[in-house]
């Protein structure tokens, strides 16, 4: 591609550079005055909209806000930066491949291999937005929110089911419950949820992770749905989306408290957050309860998705976050066939 066909099929992009150099220019000046800033025709002074990007704009000097409105609307030049930054970001992220056809590649090895290497990018592209929120997230100043930034901290509260209403308490919250899940343990729970990317549920509903919803045609019936029920399996747009909320579900649904307990825990003892020590958390993900995470520690250790240890911290009480992992079967009454006599025993 010589340079004029390149400049024609991307000109809006190479715009938005020239203008984004310009403005880190005009940012950079030392002795910046009212001339070093963008207007834009036909609003007032000191009434700019916020931005819609994640990081919030600088708020317009004090001063600069009490003066009369004029023909112009001054915007500071980091907003700028921060509008155009976001807008290549938007235009460069990569689309999401399609769900490749498992189903067809009859060696399983290459399956496995094929599955592992496909769901590998939407999982770390799932945990670098994570990683992004939490940026956002941290850059909040309880004391001086702008109203943008209190409008998506309410948002977010909201989805992470946060009740509080208090700024400094929302903020606190969100970053102990919005963190990274072990890309070992995504692998896991999606071969295992989706039959490698071959059950109906992938291939018709992007869904690889069982995720039920319960509007009616938000997703698909389930052949065996029981009567009177009336969930779904959630479609989605592509397998991304599934991604991304399989680990929102993980870090806001109560039912995974435990979970994010274990990952708090290992961050505070400078532990590695391994998906064989959170999968202690998910009990409530399948009725299965313990024998399902059996299942998918199996799947850990099998396919090598993480160093796995024989003698494992998970199995020593004196570690201060063994008690978070360790399993308790419950016990179940068998009937003596011979003696005629229930014996409680432990599975």
């Amino acid at each position: 591609m010589n340079a004029v066909t390149f400049f024609r099929q991307y000109a809006g992009l190479t715009a938005l550079v020239i203008v984004l150099f310009v403005a880190f220019l005009l940012k950079n000046t030392p002795a910046l005055d009212q001339s070093s800033v963008l207007s834009v025709p036909g609003t007032p002074v000191g009434t700019a909209k916020p931005s819609s990007t994640a990081e919030a704009p600088n708020e317009v000097d004090s001063e600069l806000s009490a003066k009369p409105s004029t023909s112009s609307r001054v915007v500071s030049i980091a907003s700028v930066a921060s509008s155009i930054s976001h807008a290549i970001e938007a235009r460069l992220s990569p689309s999401v491949e399609p769900l490749p056809d498992f189903s067809s590649i009859a060696d399983v090895k290459t399956k496995k291999l094929s599955f592992f290497n496909y769901l590998e990018v939407l999982a770390r592209n799932a945990n670098a937005k994570i990683v992004q929120l939490r940026i956002e997230i941290q850059r909040m100043q309880p004391q001086r929110l702008t109203s943008q930034q209190t409008q998506r901290l309410n948002r977010l509260a909201k989805r992470y089911k946060i009740k509080t209403t208090v700024p400094e308490d929302q903020i606190n919250l969100l970053l102990r419950k919005i963190d990274q899940i072990p890309v070992a343990l995504v692998l896991a729970q999606a071969a295992n949820e989706s039959a490698w990317g071959t059950s109906r549920f992938a291939m018709e509903g992007n869904n690889l992770f069982g995720q039920w919803c319960f509007s009616p045609g938000c997703g698909l019936v389930p052949s065996g749905r029981p009567e009177g029920a009336n969930y779904e399996v959630r479609k989605f747009k592509d397998p991304q989306a599934s991604v991304d909320a399989y680990i929102r579900n993980l870090n806001s649904h109560g039912g995974y408290r435990g979970l994010r307990h274990i990952r708090a825990c290992l961050i505070n003892n400078q532990e590695t957050i391994s998906a064989r020590a959170l999968s202690a958390g998910l009990q409530s993900y399948s009725s299965r309860g313990i024998d399902y995470i059996d299942d998918i520690r199996s799947m850990i250790r099998t396919n090598k998705l993480e160093p796995w240890q024989k003698d494992w911290w998970g199995n020593a009480d004196e570690h201060p976050c063994s008690e978070l992992v360790h399993l308790v079967r419950p016990k179940v009454v068998i009937e003596d066939p011979i003696h005629g006599i229930t014996t409680p025993e432990a599975l």
